[in-house]
């Protein structure tokens, strides 16, 4: 049996590129299927052993291991359509923001991983968070959660904190560049430094910081190293310290609220 892949936009094909450059993958052992399959020109020309189709009928048929990459609102209609020519032995991998595995249950009784991706794959770091159904075998766990461990780290999680620990690890890359584009932005508000400079200088900075942090360092350490008591760098964080718990509570409670509309919409939808 082959591997089936359902979509291949952004986090689709930064997932599938990612395992066939890293040999996970066999491309002989792969049917992607796209609704435009312009889109797969590219990828065919490098691996032509790939199997490529524009019906997810064909993709059931050949395959009982199924990553669905497809936006969340298009899941239902896929599944409905695996559901309809796949066998009773397929396994679904999705990575849909909101959508359970209760409410997928509504329509689909079988195999169901549910996987968050980051981003940050794409410099094969980053953690990607899976929580499967109690219908998948350890085995079958074991090939998603090595496939994800290429391309990320893997981290087992329980359903229940998979919102705030997509806040973190997928809603993460978006926040950290933000505030880090405004503190670049502020910089040069102040002096004669360039926007570009004062992005550079954010970025190794970034990239320093993560590094010492990937060797051991703990957070509170790197602050108590560099802002020394009554100096400039304790005055900073000072004001950030004030005003900085009051935005993240802020943020958790509005992301909090937003997943749970979506949950409730995609429940109501499955439900009819």
């Amino acid at each position: 049996m082959k591997i089936g892949f359902i979509g291949y936009g952004s986090m689709g094909s930064m997932i599938i590129n990612g395992l066939l450059e890293s040999q996970a993958l066999k491309e002989g052992n792969v049917i992607i299927s796209n609704r435009n399959l312009g889109k797969l020109t590219k990828l065919n020309l490098r691996y032509p052993l790939i199997e490529i189709t524009d019906d997810n009928r064909v993709v059931a048929k050949k395959a009982d291991r199924i990553f669905i990459f497809v936006n969340t609102d298009s899941v239902k209609k896929v599944v409905e359509e695996l559901s309809s020519h796949g066998s009773s032995n397929m396994h679904i991998i999705h990575i849909a923001a909101g959508l359970t595995m209760s409410t997928l249950a509504l329509i689909f009784e079988g195999k169901v991983t549910r996987v968050i991706p980051s981003l940050t794959s794409l410099s094969r770091r980053g953690i990607s968070l899976i929580n499967h159904n109690e219908l998948v075998e350890e085995n079958e766990k074991k090939f998603v959660e090595d496939l994800f461990g290429i391309i990320s780290q893997v981290k087992i999680i329980d359903e229940g904190d998979f919102e705030a620990a997509t806040t973190i690890t997928s809603s993460g890359p978006a926040f950290i560049s933000f505030i880090m584009a405004r503190y670049a932005h502020m910089a040069t508000l102040y002096s004669g430094i360039s926007p570009e400079e004062a992005q550079d200088m954010v970025k190794n900075v970034l990239d320093g910081t993560s590094k010492l942090l990937c060797q051991g360092h703990r957070f509170e350490e790197i602050v108590e190293r560099v802002a020394t008591k009554g100096g400039i760098t304790q005055e900073g964080i000072d004001i950030i310290d004030s005003k900085l718990e009051d935005m993240f509570q802020e943020l958790f409670k509005k992301i909090g609220a937003k997943n749970e509309e979506i949950k409730l919409k995609l429940e109501s939808d499955y439900r009819s």
